[in-house]
């Protein structure tokens, strides 16, 4: 093979818009050494790729077509592997349950690694992300730093790596200095989160800064304050032990080395110390540094 002629689909069950199902760029070249040791399963069925839908610019839905850099990441690593990726736009709680009950086979979520889910799953990081707080421009608000956090509302997604940060906030930085807690919120989608702070009825949600700076940029009602809390390493998350965890790290390798992953950061303005200069994956065994 010298080219990968396989489409990007969709399962019928999901299936938002043909635009989903649009091909692979052309004249992208499979890895002949990668494509080899992709399981004839997923050479036969494809790989069912759980997609989160509403984490601009990581993965979202917009008028119907799937768009992010971390699409346009999986899009390329699909092409270096040569084999189909059928992508399932889904909501966040759908996700962890889906890869561990075999729905999904992968998933392009940003996902972070902790050890609770380091039980169940294996995770490739993409690159490093920190959690940063957005509030109305209007609030004055400050928030420069952990502290600056004690003592006000968030908004957050219910399960997410951001919320686990903020209970760890609320004891080990709020507590511990004698501040009042956080008062976290949980929804069910980051747009309801931000609907909640945008209403005012809470002051502020807590997400990764670059996903909350994306949206400041499109929603200038809101500011993003300059702290970012806890870098770690945002993640495509695959079933524990699974084969596509050493497939993928290896495919973003090749990303790196031939300049693609580059040009997709920079193409989403995220070409910064945020990017990975070596693929990374991160088993309950090896967990990231």
């Amino acid at each position: 093979m010298t080219a990968n002629p396989v489409k990007t689909r969709l399962l019928p069950i999901l299936a938002i818009s043909a635009a989903l199902m649009s091909a692979l760029p052309a004249g992208a070249a499979v890895i002949e050494e990668l494509h080899a040791q992709v399981p004839q399963e997923f050479i036969n069925k494809g790989i069912n790729v759980a997609v989160f839908n509403d984490w601009a610019p990581d993965e979202f839905v917009e008028d119907g077509e799937l768009k992010g850099w971390s699409v346009e990441l999986s899009r390329a690593i699909s092409d270096r592997l040569g084999v189909t990726f059928n992508y399932i736009p889904i909501g966040w709680d759908a996700i962890i349950p889906g890869l561990i009950s075999g729905r999904f086979d992968a998933a392009f979520s940003s996902m972070g690694s902790t050890p609770e889910r380091l039980k169940s799953l294996d995770f490739v990081s993409q690159r490093m992300a920190g959690t940063g707080v957005a509030f109305l421009a209007s609030s004055g608000l400050e928030i420069e730093k952990p502290e600056d956090v004690c003592g006000h509302s968030a908004a957050i997604i219910n399960g997410s790596w951001d919320h686990d940060l903020l209970e760890k906030m609320n004891k080990e930085t709020c507590a511990a200095a004698g501040l009042e807690l956080i008062d976290i919120q949980t929804f069910s989608t980051q747009s309801a989160a931000e609907l909640a702070v945008q209403s005012g009825r809470v002051e502020m949600t807590a997400a990764a800064r670059a996903k909350l700076a994306y949206m400041a940029q499109k929603n200038p009602v809101f500011a993003v304050g300059g702290l970012e809390a806890a870098a770690t390493n945002s993640c495509i998350g695959v079933p524990k032990d699974s084969e596509l965890g050493p497939l993928l790290t290896a495919a973003i390798q090749a990303l790196i080395d031939d300049g693609t992953y580059e040009e997709i950061m920079a193409a989403w303005g995220l070409d910064n110390d945020s990017m990975l200069t070596k693929a990374l994956l991160i088993t309950e065994a090896n967990p990231a540094p």
